[in-house]
């Protein structure tokens, strides 16, 4: 007789590393588990990504919005592509000194026949224009979805490259560096603010 699965581990940090339904699903219930046990703590989200599926991103997204525990995402590494749009939405997001960030707009291919191939383009350019508009909010540029592309398409080639000072000054975190911790009873991020909704109020730039 086969042994019973061991539980999953909900207890450790919450790591975004790829953008798929399994690592989507992951993510959620590592969220929702962190809330319910410790609903006024702030939950903080590592991201170390290439990206990935934009319907995993949309997932994870959802999860962020729906718990009313305040979120601290991180950059450590790279978070580019669906990192960088993840990083963006969180209610104080850090970019450690030595971490990158990469935005482009939403790339998908497509096959079929005429009608079908039509049917994909027009979905993913609905896709495009909302999650750039959402980056575009969350980094509060001056034209929201066209202001973003405008900046996109000023620079040499698809994809755009920051460092974290030039994350902080585009607007895409707020902090540069890792988030200071101390330590009460239990451990957790200084200075969280309430958690954000539809309104994204303007930040003041520090650098941690």
């Amino acid at each position: 007789m086969s042994a019973k699965p061991k539980p999953k581990d909900l207890s450790g940090e919450i790591w975004v590393i790829d953008f798929n339904e399994e690592a989507a699903q992951d993510f959620r219930e590592r969220v929702l588990f962190k809330s319910k046990e410790q609903p006024e703590e702030p939950i903080i989200v590592f991201i170390d990504s290439y990206g990935g599926s934009v319907d995993a991103l949309a997932k994870m997204i959802e999860t962020l919005d729906e718990t009313m525990s305040p979120i601290v995402t991180v950059c450590m590494g790279k978070a580019m592509s669906a990192g960088a749009m993840l990083l963006s939405h969180g209610d104080v997001r850090y970019c450690g000194r030595h971490s990158r960030v990469m935005i482009h707009e939403v790339s998908a291919g497509t096959d079929g026949n005429v009608h079908d191939m039509y049917a994909d383009t027009v979905e993913i350019k609905r896709l495009n224009h909302y999650f750039m508009g959402l980056l575009a909010k969350n980094c509060n540029i001056p034209g929201g979805y066209d202001g973003l592309r405008k900046i996109i398409k000023s620079r040499d080639g698809r994809d755009l490259y920051l460092n974290a000072e030039e994350a902080l000054k585009f607007g895409l975190v707020d902090n540069v560096g890792l988030p200071h911790m101390v330590t009460v009873a239990t451990t957790q991020a200084v200075t969280v603010p309430a958690k954000r909704r539809a309104h994204i109020p303007k930040r003041k730039n520090k650098r941690g």
